[in-house]
């Protein structure tokens, strides 16, 4: 099959949609135990989808390049995270006290790619929403300005958190996952708005 932009566009879209959905529903579910892991399993499923195919069109170079190399930067560090929560968080917090250093210092990590992954997707937002704003028609210019200046946000506030650390989680978190729908929402309208894709 060849793997165009206009493909990238689509299931990358879909997976950052389905990141949004898990990312609320961690939020707000709270229940079993089980949860967690379901819920990053399936995160780490979708992290490694969005970072294989938007490597492509990042690879391939162009306008939007940008875009997608923060979006495959975004799949990155969050599949790290996501497998961080996945493989230690179990066995370190069933330690104890004797190894809560160690548990604090990977949670420190998870949180670290966390917001590296959020800031990458900051970028995406920036370079799709601006893609965006110079087309006409005033739902690509809507759409644009919303993932622009989303993007802008979570850039700053991830970049903060890096630097800060988990105080502003919650902040950055949420700036993050709204770039990250407006995102979905750019490269959803892109191949039809006629920023055709890179081969």
């Amino acid at each position: 099959m060849d793997i165009t932009a206009r493909n990238s566009a689509m299931i990358v879209a879909g997976a950052i949609i389905v990141s949004v959905v898990t990312q609320i529903a961690y939020l707000t579910i709270k229940g079993p135990v089980v949860t967690a892991p379901m819920i990053w399993g399936t995160e780490a499923v979708v992290f490694l989808a969005i970072g294989l195919f938007a490597l492509v069109p990042a690879l391939r170079g162009g306008p939007h390049a940008p875009g997608w190399a923060g979006l495959a930067l975004f799949g990155v560090f969050n599949l790290v995270q996501a497998g961080m929560g996945l493989t230690m968080f179990g066995p370190l917090g069933e330690a104890g006290d004797a190894l809560a250093p160690a548990m604090e210092a990977i949670l420190a990590g998870a949180f670290f790619f966390f917001f590296t992954g959020k800031a990458a997707m900051g970028v995406a937002g920036l370079v799709f929403g601006l893609a965006l704003l110079g087309k006409p028609g005033a739902v690509l210019k809507t759409v644009g300005a919303l993932a622009a200046l989303a993007g802008l946000a979570a850039l700053l506030m991830n970049l903060a958190a890096m630097i800060l650390g988990r105080d502003l989680a919650m902040l950055a978190g949420g700036a993050g996952t709204a770039a990250a729908a407006f995102v979905a929402a750019a490269l959803l309208i892109l191949p039809q708005a006629g920023t055709a894709t890179h081969r």
